[in-house]
């Protein structure tokens, strides 16, 4: 087994790209099943471990995105119906027929 946090520094000092290396990855948990995995130290991690951890993180950047979206089409929206800053977004957009 690596001697874990150095060789994990060593890589991340290696090249800017591993730089947000994770000590652990997760992976996409199921409500109910019995498959859940506990996090993971990356240096233990199989190449088919990383994989699955890229899933589950692309799911959850894509939950962000998503929110991301809702939020600034929800400023939007109010600032053309006239909002100013200290107005309530959601009552406004609501009142005024929200899209």
């Amino acid at each position: 087994m690596p001697d874990q946090p150095d060789d994990i520094a060593r890589l991340r000092n290696a090249h800017y790209a591993f730089e947000e290396l994770p000590d652990t990855i997760t992976f996409a948990q199921q409500p109910g099943s019995s498959c859940n995995r506990d996090p993971l130290p990356i240096a233990d991690a199989t190449i088919d471990d990383i994989a699955i951890a890229i899933v589950a993180a692309e799911e959850a950047a894509s939950e962000f995105r998503r929110r991301i979206f809702a939020l600034q089409h929800l400023y939007k929206s109010a600032r053309e119906m006239g909002c100013i800053g200290t107005d309530r977004a959601v009552e406004i957009v609501l009142k005024k027929g929200g899209r």
